[in-house]
């Protein structure tokens, strides 16, 4: 894994050295995501600079160093991520009579455009990245990003100078960049609390969508494309067959297993983290590592099961509690891991994670993924059941039930959760219940998914200006590509959700600790498997991941299996209150709010004094709030 970075200035009156410094800048604010070596090409004639930095996992040896050139001297490359493939791949380069300097994957893609051109040689690859090369006979700039959207990629484009990074702060670093707040992706942050692709914080920066290429010549022509789209999956005529399912991860965890450094297993205990690590240790001569975080709180707590679960698989277990004390600590650190507001407060423990991780290994495997290839999430189960039950009732039988939830305090709701099944919400029960109760008015669909994946439903109650970016969430034209609610569910989390909440979150907690994740769930081979599964096989009476289940027990005792999803959270209503008060109450009471004129505080603190006195759980609105007025400090200064 690395730090990918670079610019064009189209007027080209930038010196050889004011390119190598403005260079060096970008590449040296990425010092995290490769501490072990770092490199730049410039080509002053046409105002192109290339960056990169190394965190060294394949081939060791300087001959893998970056940017690296083409034998033919055509083609510069700067790449970020990890290419499982590329022996394959190197073997088709090498029987065309090209030999290779080195032993690394970067070779292997550079010389495989050279055979085959950029979009074709793309198409070849099985693994995380995001790439940049440089066409030097042709004088354009390719980028790419990974199927999925594992590995990150910004855009910043005023016309004038065009740049990319792996991270906005290397944007931030160039002399000429300038960046304002776009308040309609701030209005969406709001919504979700994170920014989806293509958009970002900033008006002149955009994420590089997940499977695609984009092409920028010296005239300013751009060209944007798709290399692969999860929808054309569902063209296939021929569903995949479950019994292949342990065959297919094994072989993607086994390929994923490769590299010249320590690797270790992040270990919940929930069932994606556990096959991943089952798998594992079977593909490893030795005791594999694996990592995990525990909280005092045993709602939340699942370092127990993983504990266990390590001690079946024959691991070296390694865990640690999360520590309340170092919170205030961590919070200030979060504009500078994620470079736009991000609140999804779990990359607190997934940071912690990371660090510990690091210590031990330098590649860890993560089970993300698995939750929305094979249908983990329990909003799936209650999409079927409102579907079922609510969506076809008669207007007059919504308004009665509805008029019922309304009746009781969401204390009372969320008090009765407790004496129901986990799965159902538990003490966010009121919360959950209320949620839905305000979709009875609207049987549409898209909808529904609109509104279970929100933090709130009128953003004007919010914000000053609440108009938000169009997403994905927000195209009905889904509901035709997909009849089955569930199904059209998994695809735009797919798309949305995991890109750029679960596996932003992963990305920047670990690259900032310098260790590298990879993600078998997400190999090519598994994606294809899982969505030309039908559904009947993994989702069975609001039980969903059923095939993996199975395949687990060839690993594990039932008891270690059949056990309620946790997540992997923390008591994030209590922690607003008993350790981020004072900075909530500054925020709320400050004179800089009023002169952003972005919130509408006497609403905040309503909301505020609702969740001190337990009235209602405000906890991911409140953090969301918190967090984006800590990054907006930190990047006004």
């Amino acid at each position: 894994m690395c730090g990918i970075s670079g610019f064009i200035c189209f007027s080209k009156n930038l010196t050889s050295s004011k390119l190598k410094k403005e260079a060096l800048s970008m590449a040296n604010s990425l010092s995290k995501r490769g501490p072990d070596s770092f490199g730049v090409w410039t080509d002053v004639t046409n105002g192109l600079a290339l960056s990169h930095r190394r965190l060294s996992i394949i081939d060791l040896s300087s001959n893998a160093n970056q940017p690296m050139m083409s034998k033919s001297k055509r083609f510069v490359i700067v790449y970020n991520g990890e290419v499982y493939n590329f022996k394959t791949l190197r073997k088709i380069i090498q029987q065309n009579g090209v030999v290779l300097k080195s032993l690394s994957d970067t070779e292997v893609i550079l010389e495989l455009i050279s055979l085959y051109g950029f979009n074709d040689a793309i198409k070849k690859l099985n693994g995380i990245f995001s790439l940049a090369v440089w066409d030097r006979k042709n004088k354009k700039l390719f980028l790419a990003r990974d199927r999925v959207g594992i590995k990150p990629l910004y855009i910043y484009n005023d016309n004038q100078n065009f740049a990319f990074a792996s991270e906005i702060k290397a944007i931030k670093k160039l002399s000429f960049s300038s960046l304002s707040i776009d308040r309609e992706s701030l209005s969406t942050y709001v919504r979700l609390n994170y920014i989806p692709s293509p958009f970002s914080i900033f008006k002149s920066v955009s994420k590089l969508e997940p499977g695609s290429i984009f092409i920028i010549d010296l005239k300013k022509n751009i060209q944007k494309k798709k290399f692969w789209n999860v929808e054309d999956l569902e063209k296939k005529t021929k569903n995949s067959n479950p019994g292949d399912t342990f065959h297919v991860l094994n072989n993607a965890v086994k390929n994923q297993m490769v590299s010249d450094v320590p690797l270790g297993v992040f270990l919940s205990g929930g069932i994606d983290s556990s096959l991943i690590a089952a798998l594992a240790q079977k593909n490893s001569k030795k005791k594999i590592s694996s990592f995990t975080i525990g909280f005092n709180e045993s709602e939340f707590d699942e370092a127990k099961y993983a504990r266990a679960i390590s001690k079946q698989l024959g691991m070296n277990h390694n865990e640690v509690y999360f520590d309340y004390s170092e919170l205030n600590n961590l919070v200030e650190l979060i504009p500078d891991i994620y470079d736009e507001p991000f609140a999804d407060s779990s990359q607190l423990p997934t940071f912690l994670l990371s660090q510990i991780t690091k210590k031990n290994v330098t590649v860890a495997l993560s089970g993300d993924g698995g939750d929305e290839l094979f249908g983990g999430y329990y909003r799936y189960f209650l999409a079927e059941k409102y579907q079922r039950y609510i969506f076809s009732q008669p207007y007059l039988v919504k308004t009665i039930i509805k008029n019922i939830i309304k009746i009781f305090p969401t204390t009372f709701w969320n008090n009765f959760g407790c004496i129901l099944p986990n799965s159902m919400g538990g003490r966010q029960f009121g919360d959950k219940l209320l949620k839905l109760s305000n979709l009875l008015d609207n049987s549409d669909e898209t909808a529904f998914q609109k509104r279970i994946i929100s933090n709130c439903s009128d953003l004007s109650n919010y914000l000053h200006l609440d108009k938000e970016k169009n997403v994905k969430y927000h195209d009905c034209d889904y509901e035709l590509l997909y009849s089955d609610i569930v199904r059209r569910m998994q695809v735009l989390d797919f798309l949305i959700y995991l890109p750029d909440d679960i596996l932003t979150k992963v990305d920047r907690a670990s690259m900032y600790n310098s260790l590298e994740v990879r993600v078998p769930f997400l190999d090519n081979t598994v994606i294809e498997h899982a969505f030309r599964m039908e559904k009947k096989h993994y989702i069975q009476k609001s039980n969903g991941k059923v095939i993996l289940k199975k395949v687990l027990k060839k690993f594990l005792p039932n008891q270690m299996i059949d056990r309620p999803k946790m997540g992997f959270g923390i008591p994030l209503g209590r922690l607003l209150i008993d350790s981020f008060s004072e900075k909530i109450e500054y925020y709320l009471n400050s004179t800089k709010i009023e002169k952003q004129k972005i919130f509408r505080t006497d609403f905040y603190k309503k909301l505020w004094l609702e969740h001190k006195s337990k009235k209602r759980n405000w906890q991911f609105l409140l953090w969301n709030f918190l967090v984006f007025q800590i990054w907006y400090d930190y990047w006004e200064d």
